[in-house]
């Protein structure tokens, strides 16, 4: 890390880290950028939350080692230095310098900042270990990389537990409904009582003979019944037809 971290540093890693989330959101896997779905449940809601912490996150740490790993490898003056005072040699500045770069490239890609932050996590548990039995000094930096490190590794393990558990859910087949047997019951068909428009006119002179001087014309069997509920059903008589000469002559 930079010994006296100043404005111009955060000014810089706010440039770099601008530039990579315009990089990150044209990468596939990535929730940065992308609209909410119009019905979305509680559990959804919670998770895509939390990816994008998780790739926000991801961001920063990108930002912040592409510095320090650039500075180490281009050979800025602190750096040198602290690495004198390690006493091991130059030689493990490039090393270190490249180990944060190639990490922070990684980073930005979705499905590899997992291993990254597994990698990255194992260089800055070496810092911390140095700074604290070699420079005999705090490690609140490299604890603080370590930390964030953990959570990058954590969390993408659990959201591709997470992605694998719903994906083997939506694999399985629904069982096809079997549709209910109906019984249909036919239905009687409608009784249509005939009315005396629809009876022949001798059934209507039986029935009625005194409109033929009481003459009967002997008309029985099986229709008597039919005739006699006719006959109080017509007990009413008609109005007189204007066309007919005769008062109670039925219009054909």
């Amino acid at each position: 890390m930079f010994d006296k971290p100043g404005l111009l540093h955060a000014l810089l890693l706010a440039l770099v880290v601008g530039a990579l989330y315009a990089l990150r959101k044209r990468l596939p896997g990535t929730r940065l950028g992308r609209g909410r779905e119009l019905i979305e449940s509680p559990e959804a809601r919670r998770r895509r939350r939390q990816l994008i912490a998780l790739e926000c996150t991801e961001i920063v740490l990108a930002g912040v080692f592409f510095l320090v790993g650039g500075a180490k490898l281009i050979g800025r003056h602190d750096m040198v230095e602290l690495f004198r005072s390690i006493g091991v040699g130059q030689w493990l500045r490039y090393v270190t310098g490249a180990l944060e770069v190639v990490g922070a490239a990684f980073m930005i890609v979705p499905l590899a900042s997992g291993a990254s932050a597994i990698m990255l996590g194992t260089v800055m548990i070496s810092a911390t270990l140095i700074e604290l039995f070699v420079l005999h000094r705090p490690p609140i930096a490299a604890m603080s990389c370590l930390s964030a490190h953990t959570y990058v590794a954590w969390g993408r393990l659990v959201h591709r537990a997470e992605s694998t558990q719903i994906l083997s859910h939506s694999e399985i087949e629904p069982m096809p409904a079997v549709a209910p047997e109906i019984e249909l019951i036919p239905a009687d068909p409608p009784t249509m009582v005939p009315t005396t428009n629809d009876l022949p006119s001798e059934v209507l002179l039986h029935d009625h003979p005194s409109l033929h001087g009481g003459m009967d014309l002997g008309l029985a069997g099986p229709n008597r019944g039919l005739i006699d509920h006719l006959i109080l059903v017509s007990a009413t008589p008609r109005p007189p037809c204007l066309a007919c000469t005769d008062e109670y002559d039925t219009c054909k």
